[in-house]
């Protein structure tokens, strides 16, 4: 069996789903309101008497940063409200469990499972298809059927390419093919749609391996019939080790003397870095923002490790196709047009256009959710189980785990500039913030970056953007801080925020390009992500970072100076600018490390 760099990580074990606690839930609504309401204070405090009328210029825009990072404080706190976890129910076995017959014989439930792949090692693709094999399933009458969907068409026509049918082929399941690949990825599950029968359908990546409880785990859901999908957590199994500082020093610096070798060990063994330095844990947003969504009825799909009701997926085409028409004879009407020639062109748009079972769209995943939830005909219920399922790969690289973020924002974004949720009908208002709030989250950058470049134009211009640093400043603004901190901790059930924080405020530079892109009315591309080690060039990556921290650096020296001599017109604001300085080079710090990592044994 080929060896990946995986393989010794197999004996890492998912974490376990938080248990939900109604005493934490009240306490941190309790926590909530009182952040919400000094949250208030201090900015009626901010907009109302501190602002410095001699700098408005700098003053403004930075109190409508915080404002706005305030907005996104009560977007959290609405999406953390509570929890509503679905009730467990045994797996399905007949038709008529998960919906009704009218009228068809009873028989068994048919499964499918779709395992889509693009250019990814095809030995790769093949832990996944024997992991989905290894699948457990109570009744033996039950069909499941899985699928290889290749759109990279590596059926032997082209000699240069793995061939991936023949690897299907020895694992006795299914392949599939389209000789294009419009849409993506979207694209490539219509196609698989349109060649098979499965009531239930898994979507699976190519690296997605499946535990064998899976569907034993997650069918039983759909016994309510108003379930359209399912989605599990991702787990990404492969996340950095946290490596030993000294060992780190040992190898860059090829200390061979014992003696040294020792001293390093005693002084820096209990330092350890670059756990998870890529920022690939998912767990928060799966364990506690997207399962508290079920409270709304609003935890989207995300792809891979979901299973979806096929009756769902297929209404959503057929109510798309049913609005087309309508839209034709409507604008036909409007033109005065005849009723035979109005049959004849929605007889000709019946036999040109496609039924599209999901968003042909970058973000395919949470554009067709908002779709479907947004269905007032149906009112379709999503499920965001709280157990891990299957296990993933992760980014190894910088340069991979940008692009891929990258067309998450850009994704989000073209949605929000398109068919932005709050004004889609259907929704119900608990949804239409969920969904925004996720959208809104691209948006960040916008008074990132001011709060980022605000302590340097203080040290170089040494002009306050409030009247003074006063205690009326430390009295508004510590208890709020004090008390978010406090409120996120509980809201996120206490899983570490340290690595997601960091990148929260370093990935400002590509989302902003990402926001820049769509302005500019470019299309959203679908990159498929790399599986595996790729070390790019990723200079273009941290030059920002690099920049803002030099001259961060130098605004603290020229300061310094400034104080020592006497000659500083505000020493408190300098301070204060210090302590926000040391936060910010340490959030940026991360992507530059991240940048420059690579595991010791390439060295």
């Amino acid at each position: 069996m080929k060896q990946f760099y995986f393989h010794k990580f197999e004996d890492r074990k998912p974490y376990a789903a938080i248990p939900d606690n109604k005493y934490r839930t009240l306490l941190f609504q309790f926590t909530g309101i009182i952040t919400i309401t000094l949250g208030f204070a201090y900015l009626y405090w901010r907009w109302r008497y501190s602002l410095n009328p001699d700098a408005l210029w700098f003053a403004l825009p930075l109190v409508l940063a915080e404002s706005l990072s305030f907005f996104s404080t009560v977007m959290i706190v609405i999406n953390f409200w509570s929890n509503k976890d679905a009730k467990k129910a045994p797996p399905v076995h007949y038709l008529s469990e998960i919906e009704d017959l009218d009228g068809r014989k009873e028989r068994p439930v048919k499964i499918d499972v779709f395992i889509a792949t693009y250019n990814e090692d095809v030995e790769l693709v093949r832990q996944s298809i024997q992991d989905a094999k290894n699948m457990k399933y109570p009744f033996t009458d039950v069909s499941i059927k899985i699928y290889v969907l290749d759109d990279g068409r590596r059926d032997g026509r082209d000699a240069t390419k793995e061939n991936m049918k023949i690897v299907a082929e020895e694992e006795g399941v299914e392949y599939k093919i389209r000789e294009h690949n419009e849409g993506y990825k979207a694209g490539n599950l219509k196609n698989a749609l349109e060649h098979t029968k499965g009531d239930l359908f898994v979507i699976l990546d190519a690296d997605t391996r499946v535990f064998p409880d899976f569907l034993i785990n997650t069918t039983g859901y759909f016994r309510k019939e108003k379930v359209a999908w399912v989605q599990t957590p991702q787990w990404f199994y492969d996340t950095t080790e946290a490596q030993k500082l000294s060992t780190i020093i040992n190898a860059k610096l090829k200390i061979e003397n014992k003696y040294l070798s020792r001293f390093v060990n005693v002084v820096f063994g209990k330092v350890k870095l670059n756990e998870d330095i890529f920022g690939n844990d998912p767990r928060l947003f799966y364990d506690a923002i997207l399962r508290k969504r079920n409270f709304y009825n609003a935890a989207f799909c995300c792809g891979a490790g979901s299973i979806h009701r096929r009756e769902a997926t297929m209404s959503l085409a057929i109510k798309d196709f049913a609005d087309s028409l309508k839209k034709l004879e409507t604008d036909l009407i409007s033109k005065n047009i005849k009723s035979n020639e109005i049959l004849d062109q929605k007889n000709i748009l019946l036999l040109k256009q496609e039924i599209i079972p999901f968003k042909f769209h970058a973000s395919e995943d949470i554009y067709t959710s908002i779709m479907l939830h947004a269905d007032k005909e149906h009112k379709w219920e999503s499920i965001q189980h709280a157990d891990v399922e299957c296990k993933m790969l992760s980014t190894q690289d910088l340069d991979s785990w940008i692009k891929q973020h990258q067309r998450y924002a850009a994704g989000s974004l073209d949605i929000a500039f398109k068919d932005n949720p709050i004004f889609i009908k259907g929704l119900s208002l608990g949804q239409k913030i969920c969904y925004f709030n996720t959208i809104w989250s691209y948006f960040a950058p916008l008074w990132i970056l001011v709060f980022l470049l605000s302590p340097i134009v203080f040290f170089f211009t040494l002009s306050l953007p409030v009247k003074t640093y006063s205690f009326d400043f430390l009295k508004y603004f510590l208890p709020f801080q004090l008390m978010n901190t406090i409120t996120l901790t509980l809201g996120g059930w206490g899983i570490s925020t340290k690595r997601g924080d960091q990148y929260y405020i370093s990935s400002f530079w590509y989302m902003l390009m990402a926001l820049f892109s769509v302005l500019k009315g470019k299309e959203v591309k679908f990159n498929v992500t790399p599986k595996g080690k790729h070390f790019a060039k990723n200079t273009q990556h941290i030059l920002p970072h690099i920049i803002i921290i030099s001259l961060t650096v130098l605004g603290i020296i020229y300061n310094s100076v400034l104080v020592l001599k006497g000659y500083h017109p505000c020493v408190s604001g300098f301070f204060t600018n210090f302590f926000w300085c040391i936060f910010n080079i340490i959030s940026l710090s991360i992507m530059i490390r991240a940048a420059q990592w690579k595991p010791l044994e390439t060295d």
